[in-house]
């Protein structure tokens, strides 16, 4: 049986004049007076549900705005009811219809879409009613029956329309304030949106005048009223940022929008401000243009920044420019190089592009790099990318045209704002001609220090103080000057660097040179001995300037170099010059004193031939046995002046050693045992057996003074070779060449280092008075000089003493002796003899002795007034003459010019000493005969048949 509702107390009516007049329904808020309407109207009703939808003309869905459920007194919302699902309602609600359903079970309406979301499964009626505001549909209040169909009356559809219609009243009230909260909103926002976007409003008329100005005071000391009724490109303070007015004046021309355009303004000050403008173009309604409005923003700090970075960015593009510093950038992403700079594209001679096409991935990349860099490069690379980190390398690459340059890079990691790895950054730097320059002044640093290491010396920088603090000294200080037997490395890591050991008299002097030098600022130079630690002692050259450092210290900088040799070839300059000077003496001694013999021995050899008496004879042979001795003794002096005559010959030492050995041995004391060390196939040599014979004689009698508690004495022979180097080094006049060796070495005493210099000296002897003349060792050295070789000494004290003679080797056996055979037969008489002699006694002697020979003697006491006599009559069969004479025509002179009348001339020359014929030679001829003053008669008439033949 149908529902009948029960009538309510107070009738529909009343309840909606309630529902309008009630204050405290009116003081609601819109939320909860919605729910008071749905609830009166369930409650008036009697109904068991009822619901409240609001359409969303959004989604088109039915959206539950409240619901509820008179057994629970729940009021829920939330749910919605989608198109498809809701088209009876929707449609409903579209057409403005009211729908009561009395049983739903039957009626087709609902069988054919039945909104089950709407309403639970127990309800039998349904009364729907549609909402509509001003704006169109609104939604739907649905009532829920249980039980029993119910039939809805008229009153119930009228009251449940009614309080349809105030439901949509406070909806549209709802609306309106929801509205009207977003117009307000709305404004607020806009206006914050604005002041944050914008610092002034403008409108323009048609001409672009300014008409309104809205704004803040503009920082450059204007405000908005100064610009009014003027054109934006006419206010004289302000400029264009870049360019000129042009561009926005065409746009004003077009009616196009002003978008990006920046202003700059100076104030009285000259700080300089921005401004960006915007506009958009403004029409009635006929379409007719009216002008501009539009807005400006102060943009000083961002365009101040702007300029500055792009100022920043010039720089750093021109600086880049300028080193040609490269840059680019490495995708991880995409595994290739996605920026070249045009810098690193012009290092590796391409254009941008190119490069960038030639690095599309890693191993293209790699190519890039010289092949015996790429593995080093890549594990640095790669180490970067799995570490998220960068790397700086060297490394060399290959250009398109295969130039090799070294290239230095250095990289950054580039992360996202999530702080992901994403790319690599990096700069390059082509140190190639560095790297050449540092390889080139490695190489002349290497140079510079091998020729300072190997320069007999050292380079030096010290402080000018008390104790000259080391700044820098090359290793040869210590090792020419300090320590010769100690490592420089050591003295490097000692702190007390060692200073030079100078003699205390010679350091005053050194010390003075550097204070002059210091207080004139010039360079000094200064010679002073130093004494090793080894003993030893050796002359430093040292050479330098004072220098004054950025801290205003002085320093003293030089080159230091030993000058040892140099005084030791002085010192042998001055001995030599010595010795010469003396030679010369002596030799001149030697020279008249022979004169004189030979006077005394032509008289004496011819008193003898006119005396008979036997006691007379005995006295004239002790004079000439006197003037024999007298020879020896000037024979002696020229041995030592290198002027005594020679009679060369071939020797070997080896025959003459040995010889030597069987008669010394003889006469030495039987304490002292003599060995030989004789080379098999020694070298011969040219020299005069008497005289070699004599200096090997000198030396064994030496070695037998120094050993006088008897010792073991050697006599060794050797074929040697010297060098230049060698005689250099000790400062010998011999010529480089094959030498043969002849040494006397005894195990005495030795000779003291403090005499060994003197032992040569004339008349230096270690032996008491009467033990010896002090010639023996001046002799052997005079002798062994005028043969073309050399002596020297090795000793020392309590070991012994060893003497060398060095002679010249003979590369050829033959020899022509120019003295005359002995057994020749005595002079016969009958040539006819030229005799030249500038000393009346020996001319006197000469031609008396030869007169009573049955010779043809002319004479002359010099070579001028000979050559006029040979012209006068050349009928001359030999010529007797002296080499050294008054006049212009010296013997050798004078043979040379009458040659030239009689080139068959024979000639004998006569000398105070042999050597002046070779001296003055460029008159003589190898059958030329010389012979050595005082000349006895044997010798002299054998001379001559020898010239005769």
């Amino acid at each position: 049986m149908p529902h009948v509702p029960s009538a309510p107390d107070v009738g529909y009516d009343q309840i909606l004049r309630d529902l309008l007049t009630n204050r405290e329904n009116r003081d609601l808020g819109p939320e909860q007076a919605l729910a008071q309407l749905c609830k009166t109207l369930a409650t008036t009703l009697d109904a068991h549900q009822a619901g409240l939808w609001t359409l969303n003309k959004a989604t088109g869905a039915l959206d539950a705005k409240f619901y509820w459920d008179r057994d629970t007194c729940d009021a829920e919302n939330g749910a919605d009811l989608p198109n498809g699902t809701a088209d009876r309602p929707i449609s409903e609600v579209d057409q403005d219809q009211i729908v009561a359903i009395a049983d739903i079970r039957t009626d087709p309406r609902w069988a054919a879409s039945a909104p089950n979301a709407m309403y639970s499964t127990e309800l039998r009626a349904v009364l729907e009613c549609p909402l509509r505001t001003p704006a169109g549909p609104a939604g739907v209040v649905s009532i829920g029956h249980r039980g029993a169909p119910r039939k809805w009356t008229a009153e119930d559809i009228s009251f449940a329309a009614a309080v349809a219609g105030l439901i949509s009243l406070a909806i549209e009230r709802h609306d309106l304030i929801v509205a009207e909260k977003d117009a307000r909103d709305h404004e607020h926002r806009l206006k914050v949106y604005t002041d944050l976007a914008t610092d002034w409003f403008w409108e323009t008329d048609s001409d672009f005048r300014f008409q309104r100005l809205h704004g803040k005071q503009a920082r450059d000391g204007q405000i908005p009223k100064d610009y009014l009724g003027h054109k934006l490109w006419d206010v004289p303070i302000l400029t264009p940022l870049e360019g000129t007015w042009d561009a926005l004046k065409k746009r004003v021309d077009q009616r196009k929008r002003i978008f990006d355009f920046v202003v700059s303004a100076s104030d009285g000050i000259g700080d300089r401000h921005y401004a960006e403008i915007a506009g958009l173009p403004k029409f009635n309604a006929a379409g007719e243009f009216e002008g501009y409005w539009g807005t400006a923003k102060d943009v000083t700090r961002r365009t101040q920044h702007e300029l500055d970075l792009a100022e920043s960015q010039t720089r750093d593009k021109t600086a880049a420019r300028l080193v040609k510093l490269a840059s680019w950038t490495w995708d991880k992403v995409e595994d290739r190089c996605s920026y070249c700079s045009p810098e690193l594209a012009e290092m590796f001679g391409v254009t941008v592009d190119e490069f960038l096409r030639r690095s599309t991935s890693w191993e293209k990349d790699l190519d890039w790099y010289h092949p015996d860099d790429r593995e080093r490069y890549a594990q640095a690379s790669e180490s970067a990318t799995a570490t998220q980190s960068g790397y700086d390398i060297i490394a060399r690459v290959v250009l398109g045209d295969g130039t090799i340059r070294t290239v230095h890079e250095t990289t950054e990691p580039v992360f996202d704002s999530s702080g992901a790895f994403v790319a690599t950054m990096g700069v390059l730097l082509d140190i190639t001609d560095k790297v050449e320059l540092q390889d080139r002044l490695m190489i002349q640093e290497d140079r510079l220090k091998n020729i300072i290491d190997n320069i007999p010396g050292a380079a030096y920088r010290v402080k000018y103080d008390a104790t000259f603090t080391n700044v820098y000294h090359s290793s040869g200080y210590l090792t020419h000057f300090v320590d010769p037997n100690t490592p420089p490395v050591k003295w490097q890591q000692d702190r007390n660097f060692p200073t030079l050991d100078i003699p205390a008299a010679d350091r005053d002097r050194v010390e003075k040179s550097l204070r002059r030098a210091v207080l004139l600022n010039q360079c000094y130079s200064v010679e002073y001995p130093v004494t090793l630690r080894d003993g030893s002692q050796r002359w430093v050259s040292d050479r330098g300037r004072p220098v004054e450092t950025s801290d205003g210290e002085i320093e003293l900088e030089g080159i230091m170099l030993d000058a040892t040799e140099k005084h030791a070839a002085q010192d042998a300059l001055a001995h030599a010059q010595k010795l010469e000077a003396v030679g010369k003496l002596t030799g001149g001694i030697a020279h008249d004193f022979n004169n004189l013999l030979a006077v005394i021995l032509g008289n004496l050899e011819l008193l003898r031939d006119e005396t008979e008496k036997p006691g007379q004879i005995d006295l004239i042979d002790a004079g000439i046995e006197a003037v024999r001795r007298g020879a020896d003794l000037t024979r002696n002096m020229l041995a030592f002046a290198r002027k005594s005559p020679l009679k060369l010959e071939v020797l070997n030492l080896n025959s003459l050693a040995g010889k030597t050995k069987n008669w010394i041995g003889r006469t030495l004391p039987a304490n002292i045992l003599v060995e030989t060390s004789l080379l098999a196939g020694l070298w011969k040599i040219e020299a005069d057996a008497s005289a070699t014979q004599s200096a090997i004689l000198n030396l064994v009698l030496n070695a037998r003074d120094a050993m006088p508690n008897g010792g073991k004495m050697t006599i060794e022979t050797s074929n040697v070779r010297i060098d230049e180097e060698y005689i250099e080094n000790r400062f010998e006049d011999m010529e480089p060449g094959r030498y043969v060796m002849l040494a006397v070495s005894d195990n005495g005493h030795g000779i003291p280092k403090d005499i060994v210099d003197d032992i040569f000296e004339p008349f230096f002897t270690t032996k008491p008075p009467g033990s010896g003349s002090g010639l023996g060792l001046s002799m052997i050295l005079g002798f062994m000089k005028q043969s073309g070789g050399s002596v020297r000494v090795y000793s020392e004290p309590g070991v012994g003493t060893t003497f060398k003679l060095f002679f010249k080797a003979l590369h050829s056996d033959t020899l022509i002796s120019d003295v005359p055979n002995a057994g020749l037969p005595l002079a016969q008489g009958a040539a006819r003899i030229l005799l030249v002699e500038d000393n009346t006694g020996v001319l006197a002697v000469l031609r008396s002795t030869l007169t009573r020979a049955g010779y043809d003697i002319k004479t002359a006491s010099s070579g001028d007034l000979a050559r006029d006599i040979f012209e006068a009559n050349p009928d001359f069969d030999l010529l007797l003459t002296d080499i050294v004479m008054p006049g212009a025509l010296q013997g050798t002179a004078l043979a040379k010019a009458l040659r030239e009348i009689r080139p068959d001339l024979k000639v004998i020359f006569m000398s105070g000493y042999a050597s002046e014929a070779t001296v003055h030679g460029n008159g003589l001829r190898p059958e030329d005969i010389r012979l050595m003053k005082p000349i006895g008669r044997t010798v002299l008439f054998q001379a001559i048949e020898k010239a005769l033949g």
